[in-house]
């Protein structure tokens, strides 16, 4: 390799790593305002105001935008390192299974203390943990665990732009036809291929996230030269949603639309970030929830549960959310900034690092590079 191309791919590789990172904490801050604003409708008798409708529903593109960031960074790494079984099995054990338990045993001790639910038998107990029903933001881990379980057959099949083209499009199929899907089984597993914890249903967007893996030099080049179209192109995807809502009704985040609308959404953010990035007021902060992002994601609901039980009536004011979104997101932050100090604390709260770059970038480019292990 010439100096001019490995220095080249350095810069990709620096590329890279922020501009996805600025997509996780978009993702991020879409999962909480959806959390805030359904915790407002619940605290007014379930009421909704214009702007909290808005957040609960534009927020919605979120957790599928979390999917291909999950499915971005596996097939990227193995893109760019190879794919050893072992490695692969330790990373995710250490990095999502355990947080992902010991979360799980965290909110249901909340719901026995708090709603005294009591203890189930042990198979009623570890079947609510494994479907992510211990509270109502862990299915989305659960889905991604049972990504983890297929990805190593994956890989080894699709390792080229052409076979990537084909496991989108696949994928693509498979999601669009397991929309409203109803096995028509009775028991557990009919309760499961039924259940928005079914990985399935998400598997398009792990393949885009792979997609994007596979071409991304060409889609961050045609993306980043056209800054302010790729944010006209978002603000027309948010209006999308709007109608989309406002003719429906509510809608999920395992609506049709968004098989369309999460790739132009992931495109354009990352196509936005030249712009944003200008500006160290904004790109601090999202920097910052970005590293924290599966922190943030996993401890928020404890934050908004302990709010409903223990803030005052008037500070439950439709006019208080904006107020209370900060208050979640920077209690979150401190909490977490905190708690990485205490000893084997990613096994509760990962942390990806942060290290400085040594040699300057480019003005679109980040002074920081992410290590972000597969």
């Amino acid at each position: 390799m010439s100096a001019e191309s490995a220095n080249q791919s350095s810069k990709n590789s620096k590329k890279y790593i922020f501009e996805i990172h600025f997509l996780r904490a978009f993702a991020c801050l879409a999962v909480v305002a959806v959390h805030v604003s359904a915790t407002n409708y619940g605290m007014n008798d379930e009421t909704w105001s214009d702007f909290s409708y808005f957040l609960n529903q534009v927020g919605r593109f979120g957790t599928p935008i979390f999917a291909v960031i999950s499915g971005f960074l596996l097939f990227y790494q193995v893109k760019r390192k190879g794919f050893k079984l072992g490695r692969f099995f330790t990373s995710r054990l250490s990095k999502i299974l355990i947080p992902f338990l010991a979360w799980s045993l965290i909110y249901r001790y909340l719901l026995y203390y708090y709603n005294n639910q009591a203890i189930g038998e042990p198979w009623a107990e570890i079947k609510k943990i494994l479907m992510g029903d211990s509270f109502y933001h862990l299915y989305f881990v659960a889905i991604v665990v049972q990504f983890y379980v297929i990805f190593p057959f994956l890989q080894k099949l699709f390792r080229t732009q052409t076979l990537m083209l084909v496991f989108t499009f696949i994928s693509l199929l498979i999601s669009y036809n397991l929309y409203g899907f109803n096995p028509g089984l009775e028991g557990e597993w009919g309760e499961f291929l039924a259940s928005k914890s079914f990985m399935p249903i998400w598997i398009f967007y792990f393949a885009f996230g792979g997609l994007l893996a596979y071409f991304w030099d060409e889609i961050l080049s045609f993306a980043t030269k056209r800054p302010w179209k790729m944010l006209i192109l978002a603000l027309i995807i948010t209006a999308g949603a709007v109608v989309e809502y406002t003719l429906e009704g509510a809608v999920s985040n395992r609506r049709l639309s968004n098989l369309v609308n999460i790739p132009l959404l992931c495109i354009a953010t990352i196509g936005i970030y030249p712009l944003l990035a200008k500006s160290n007021f904004i790109k601090k902060p999202l920097t910052l929830i970005g590293q924290y992002s599966m922190g943030i994601y996993l401890i928020h609901p404890l934050i908004l549960y302990l709010f409903a039980r223990h803030l005052p009536e008037q500070y439950w004011n439709m006019n208080y959310i904006p107020l209370m979104f900060v208050a979640v997101m920077l209690i979150a932050v401190i909490f977490i900034g905190l708690f990485s100090f205490i000893p084997l604390s990613g096994f509760v709260i990962p942390v990806p690092k942060i290290k400085k770059s040594t040699k300057p970038h480019e003005a679109g480019e980040g002074v920081q590079q992410k290590k972000q292990p597969a």
